[in-house]
């Protein structure tokens, strides 16, 4: 978008591409709404829809869910980032591997100090776009990220492994499962065109205070139990397995300043309860260019200037990804909410389309707090109801 704007750009990145990045690689569906180019794009790369999905709760209550429609896009990162990089590539200069140690900015402009090579080299610019991840130099350097960061993020462990290896038995299923206060944080397999990607993921301070030195054997527990269960067959491969933050408490409170704006993972762009980063990072992407763009023809580049970001940021996606962050810190207070809700999803048709469809990212927060409202609330509230009478009675 900015090369196409005619705004001179420079892309510095750690890797080369095509490169490995660590995700579960799940996308909702509205992805092709907010950014239809994709569909004619992606018939480039493996991809795989799935139309169902099923959930368990913390005590094992579960619900399977067909859908009429395409729920989920899965993809593999090292394919979909190369798709994206090479429809950009054109239109902007580009420098990897290259990486950034250093930013720092004055009135006149921002220094991007990045090791190519083993060599530092510097890069001048009159603004920085910070989309550098959970570990952002940019959201550090910046102040715009502060302080110790371990109740914020969640760490997830996954492993992605060709279907030769290890395969999902319902290749048009994807799983779900919320174990809060058990094993792990949450688990999901994903099946994609010729991988599986599965995992397990705990909030970061349990994860360095219980599982340091032990990831992979939580990892493989879990493999065992989906093998045990006849969900996948085959076996593990360490060598596929990964372990990376993700942050989980929302947006910070600011994503820009002077000569700086951040996006996706740096900016702490993605969903707390279900996960996914990849369609709020590609639409605070390109919300973060139509700022730069309207500074670049402002000639302002400062806080004042750059707000605009943070105010179409939020129009847009800002209520869903707080209330996510909040629903995420209910859950984890009381598993028993997760339990209600899945039994009542369990019962009733509706209220598992519309579990379905929030958890998969089709619905917002706002339309599935409607939906909720109007015609499951009444269902939930009769679950409720039984388990208080049922700790009563006992």
């Amino acid at each position: 978008m900015l090369g196409d704007a005619g705004v001179s750009t420079l892309l510095v990145d750690k890797s080369d591409f095509p490169r490995d990045k660590p995700c579960g690689g799940g996308i909702s569906a509205r992805v092709l709404m907010r950014f239809p180019y994709l569909e004619a794009a992606l018939a480039k790369v493996s991809t795989k829809w799935v139309s169902k999905v099923y959930f368990e709760s913390p005590s094992r209550a579960a619900v399977s869910y067909e859908s009429p429609e395409r729920l989920y896009l899965m993809i593999r990162r090292v394919e979909f980032d190369h798709l994206l990089q090479s429809l950009a590539r054109e239109h902007v200069v580009w420098r990897a591997p290259a990486l950034v140690r250093k930013v720092v900015t004055d009135a006149n402009g921002a220094i991007v100090t990045a090791d190519v090579q083993g060599e530092p080299r510097e890069y001048r610019c009159r603004l920085v776009l910070g989309c550098d991840g959970a570990n952002s130099v940019v959201a550090r350097a910046s102040g715009l990220r502060a302080g110790a960061v371990q109740s914020e993020y969640a760490i997830d462990m996954m492993e992605e492994t060709p279907t030769s290896e290890l395969a999902a038995l319902d290749s048009d299923r994807m799983h779900i499962y919320y174990r809060i206060r058990e094993q792990y944080g949450y688990g999901y397999v994903f099946p994609k065109a010729r991988h599986v990607n599965l995992g397990v993921g705990f909030k970061a301070d349990y994860y360095l205070s219980e599982l340091r030195g032990r990831q992979y054997s939580y990892h493989h527990a879990f493999v065992d139990e989906l093998i045990s269960k006849h969900v996948i067959e085959g076996k593990s491969n360490r060598q596929n397995f990964r372990a990376f933050p993700l942050p989980i408490s929302g947006p910070l409170e600011r994503t820009s300043c002077d000569r700086i704006v951040l996006a996706g993972d740096a900016g702490g762009f993605v969903n707390a309860f279900t996960a996914e980063g990849i369609y709020y990072a590609m639409v605070s992407g390109e919300l973060a260019a139509r700022s730069a763009i309207e500074a670049v023809r402002a000639n302002r580049f400062d806080r004042e200037q750059l707000a605009s970001y943070d105010r179409s940021w939020s129009r847009e996606i800002g209520q869903e990804l707080r209330k996510s962050a909040h629903i995420q810190r209910m859950l984890l207070a009381d598993p028993g909410r997760v339990d209600r809700l899945v039994l009542a999803a369990s019962r009733n048709p509706a209220l598992a389309h519309l579990l379905a469809r929030f958890a998969t990212g089709a619905l917002s927060y706002g339309e599935f707090k409607r939906s909720l409202l109007t015609r499951a609330l009444p269902l939930y509230a009769r679950e409720k109801w039984k388990a208080l009478f049922a700790g009563q009675a006992g």
